[in-house]
């Protein structure tokens, strides 16, 4: 099947003669990890594996094409063939955020955060001084958003090719690392593919359930198209209903529900239950607490994880410490790693999470408070992906088993 890639007055066409390859990182595969990476493993990560896309492009070549109705239907089936045995796992796809211009790449998938909605897109080309960016997106408007959700109303959107100049220091802007997915060449390829398709057949029919600007760049990248977001959210309202508030905050639940509805793998879903199945203990006296401990306890009525930093004062009914967390800041602040004190009560509604060897590979109690200490003032809270509980495994649990 052709593909296209545009220029500024002209289609870039060349032949596929096989069908695209699908990559796994085995850097990320979960049989080899006790706790998921940090954003900085897996950006690094992604710098190393970074295709040289120029190499590529050197021997395409330029020609108008008029595509039939017929090509159309060929490549949807063709396409579909393709992808049938890939299974998408919320686990094995993380967001990081980028912070300039050599964060990003051709292939990438990226999410432009607004203050009402989050949009998603693919980067096509990069220019030479990194400045200009050519996207292709699912682009819609509110009206068309809110009445696209509606089978009356569908198709008001369209798949649009544009270039953007990001500004990464008043923008949030996060890209996202597959473990599964094709290559970034593929995808840019399939995502000018899908441009190229509805420009012409003007087929494509938004949904904001089914088939928005996430679904879009997951199917360019994986085939599949699926919504982490919609997926979460979903996933929130089941646990809720089911278990209250106290039910979203439960990991260990959270991951039976996940593996339950088939939207993780099965090597996410035993890595979790081991990291998630940790046995704790009621802290009652003062023994009970040290630095470098996890300890866990309400904290807006959801459950929530520590880092205890520094142990100050033990009397006969609590012990004051110092702790680094994910500090809830208000209603319309960002969540941020804070140290603070922390008045731990001697009644058993504080719990100590039993990471020691040789069951789990640890840090030292100094290492684990230092690594704590490093992220102070970080703002990148992500229910269920980068919360209190990542933060403080992080800091705890070496990355490999």
């Amino acid at each position: 099947m052709r593909n296209i890639i545009s220029t500024k007055h002209h289609y870039i066409i060349f032949q596929r003669e096989k069908k695209p390859d699908f990559q796994t990182s085995q850097s990320l595969d979960p049989k080899l990890l006790q706790r998921p990476p940090s954003d900085d493993t897996i950006r690094n990560l992604a710098k190393t594996n970074t295709e040289k896309m120029n190499d590529e492009l050197k021997d395409v070549f330029i020609k108008e094409w008029k595509i039939t109705d017929l090509e159309i239907d060929e490549y949807i089936e063709n396409d579909a063939e393709v992808v049938s045995d890939h299974v998408n796992c919320i686990e094995c796809v993380n967001v990081i955020p980028v912070f300039s211009a050599d964060d990003l790449e051709p292939g990438d998938h990226f999410i432009l955060y607004g203050a009402a909605h989050n949009h998603h897109g693919i980067i096509a080309r990069k220019s030479e001084d990194g400045e200009i960016f050519e996207i292709i997106e699912a682009s819609n408007t509110w009206l068309g958003a809110s009445s696209g959700a509606s089978q009356f109303f569908g198709g008001k959107a369209a798949i649009k090719l544009s270039s953007k100049k990001f500004d990464f220091k008043t923008e949030k802007i996060c890209v996202v690392v597959y473990r599964h997915r094709y290559t970034k060449m593929q995808t840019i390829e399939r995502a000018q593919n899908e441009w190229y398709f509805e420009k012409k057949s003007k087929k494509y029919k938004y949904d904001l359930l089914i088939n928005n600007c996430e679904h879009f760049a997951t199917f360019c990248v994986t085939g599949k198209g699926f919504s982490v977001h919609m997926t979460k959210l979903k996933l929130t309202c089941r646990l809720f209903l089911s278990s209250g508030f106290v039910g979203i905050s439960d990991e260990l639940e959270r991951n039976d529900k996940m593996h339950e509805n088939k939207i993780i793998c099965e090597d996410c879903f035993q890595m979790n239950k081991k990291l998630l199945g940790v046995t704790v203990k009621p802290i009652v006296n003062g023994e009970d607490i040290e630095k470098g401990d996890i300890i866990r306890y309400s904290y807006w009525n959801l459950w929530h994880e520590a880092v205890v930093t520094e142990k100050m004062k033990t009397t006969k009914s609590s012990v004051e410490c110092k702790i680094a967390h994910y500090a809830f800041c208000g209603l319309f602040s960002h969540r941020t790693i804070r140290e603070e004190k922390l008045l731990v009560q001697l009644k058993g509604q504080y719990l100590k999470l039993n990471y020691t060897p040789p069951a789990y590979y640890v840090y030292k109690p100094d290492e684990v408070v230092e690594r704590a200490r490093r992220r102070i003032g970080e703002q990148m809270f992500v229910f269920f992906s980068n919360d209190s509980s990542h933060f403080a495994r992080w800091c705890k649990l070496k990355r490999h088993r």
